[in-house]
C-alpha cells in the first residue's frame, strides 16, 4: 500500500491549504471518515495532528505505511504538512478542552479503494485477482489490497479449488460493501465476456451430430459442463454412459478431455447438449446374440423399485425381476442368480426369475 496523499506546504500555496483546512474543520468528525489535518509533531511512536475544531489526533506508527521508526518518519513527513487521515475512533483524554482521536494514514488509500471498487462494479469492468486461499464454498482472492470471495458457482476452471491457489483470475465485481468488509466477485462472468467472440463463432458452425472435443470445467449432480471452444455444453448424467450411475464423478474427473457428440444446438440461447455414450455401441443392439430365454446367469442389483428390482446382466443392460410372495429382500449392488424368462430387444426389455444367491 502506498503512502497516503499529502500536500506540499510551499509559500505560494498557503492560502489554498488554509481554505482546505477550514473546510475540513467545518466537517463533523466521525469515526470511519477521511479528514484533513496538519502535522504538529513527529515522535518515535507516531505523529500528532491538528484536525481542527479544538481537536487533536494521533497517528500510531503502525498506521503510517513505509515508516518503522522516527528517522523514517522524519524523512517522509514534515511539520506543517497537510495530510489526509482516516479517523479510527475518539478516545478519552485528561485535556477536557480538546477532543482526541486516533487516526490512520494507511487506511486512507484502502478506504478510497473501496470507492474505486464500487466504480469498477458499476462500470462492469474486468479486474485481476490472485487466489490466496480456499473455503468450503469457493476461493479467497486478493485485489487492490483487499480480500474478496469468488463462490464455486462463479468459477469457470478445470481445476480443484486447492489447485487454484496462486493463480491469477480475471473477475467481475458482483457486490461491494465497505462497511461490512464484503467483496464478492465472479470469474465465470469475466470469462464469459472475454470469450464472447469465440463463443459466437463456435455456435455458428456447430450442428447436431457433430463430433467435437472439449474438457470438463464443472461437475454437478445432474451432469457435467464441457468447454467446447468457449461454450459450456451440458453433458447430462443420462448421456455419460450406457450403464446406470448415480453421479458423474463415478466415471469422469474435472479437467478431463472428452470427445463427444453434439445432440442439440440452441443458437438463440447459445446452448448445446452433448452425449458421450452415443459414441459407443448401444449394448441393447446385441442382446439377442448375448442372451437366450432360459439362460441362468448372475445379475447385480442396480435399482430397487416398488414392484421389483433391476439387475445388470452386462454393462448397460438391465433386466426386470418382480418381487415374489416369499418376501425375499434384495440389496443394492449385491449379485444373485436369475433365469431369463423373456427377451424383447427392440423394446429394451428383459424379464427375470430369481434362482439363488451367488455363492
Amino acid at each position: 500500500m502506498g503512502i497516503a496523499t499529502f500536500i506540499e506546504t510551499s509559500e505560494e500555496m498557503r492560502q489554498d491549504f488554509a481554505a482546505l483546512l477550514e473546510k475540513s474543520f467545518e466537517t463533523a468528525l466521525k469515526p470511519g471518515t477521511i479528514v484533513v489535518g496538519e502535522i504538529l509533531k513527529l515522535e518515535k511512536d507516531g505523529m500528532s495532528v491538528d484536525v481542527g475544531g479544538k481537536s487533536e489526533g494521533f497517528v500510531p506508527l503502525k498506521e503510517i505505511p513505509g515508516c518503522y521508526n522516527l528517522e523514517e518518519l522524519r524523512s517522509t513527513y514534515q511539520l506543517g504538512q497537510v495530510v489526509e487521515f482516516f479517523l479510527l475512533n475518539q478516545h478519552d483524554s485528561n485535556d477536557e478542552t480538546r477532543a482526541h482521536y486516533t487516526l490512520s494514514i494507511r487506511r486512507v488509500n484502502m478506504w478510497k479503494n473501496w470507492d474505486r471498487l464500487l466504480e469498477l462494479r458499476d462500470a462492469r469492468e474486468i479486474v485481476e485477482t490472485t487466489v490466496s486461499g480456499t473455503t468450503k464454498g469457493g476461493v479467497i482472492v486478493n485485489i487492490m489490497g483487499f480480500k474478496g470471495f469468488i463462490p464455486a458457482s462463479q468459477l469457470r476452471v478445470a481445476k480443484t479449488l486447492h489447485d487454484l491457489i496462486g493463480d491469477v483470475l480475471p473477475a467481475k465485481i458482483l457486490e461491494v460493501d465497505k462497511f461490512k468488509n464484503k467483496l464478492i466477485l465472479s470469474h465465470r462472468e469475466a470469462v464469459f465476456e472475454q470469450k464472447a467472440k469465440m463463443r459466437a463463432e463456435t455456435i455458428d458452425r456447430l450442428n447436431e451430430g457433430d463430433i467435437v472435443e472439449g474438457s470438463i470445467v464443472k461437475i454437478t449432480d445432474f451432469g457435467v459442463f464441457v468447454d467446447i471452444n468457449g461454450i459450456d455444453g451440458l453433458l447430462p448424467l443420462s448421456e455419460i454412459t450406457w450403464r446406470r450411475i448415480q453421479h458423474p464423478s463415478e466415471v469422469l474427473t474435472l479437467g478431463e478431455a472428452l470427445t463427444v457428440r453434439v445432440l442439440t444446438v440452441d443458437r438463440d440461447l447459445q446452448r448445446i447438449s452433448l452425449s458421450l455414450k452415443r459414441l459407443q455401441p448401444d449394448p441393447w443392439q446385441t442382446v439377442n446374440e448375448q442372451f437366450k430365454v432360459g439362460d441362468l446367469l448372475p445379475g447385480r442389483i442396480s435399482k430397487l423399485l416398488n414392484s421389483g428390482v433391476l439387475a445388470e446382466l452386462s454393462p448397460g443392460v438391465e433386466a426386470y425381476c418382480a418381487y415374489d410372495h416369499s418376501g425375499r429382500q434384495y440389496f443394492l449392488n449385491d449379485s444373485y442368480n436369475f433365469k431369463i424368462v423373456s427377451i424383447f430387444g427392440g423394446e429394451r426389455k428383459i424379464t427375470l426369475e430369481y434362482q439363488s444367491p451367488v455363492v
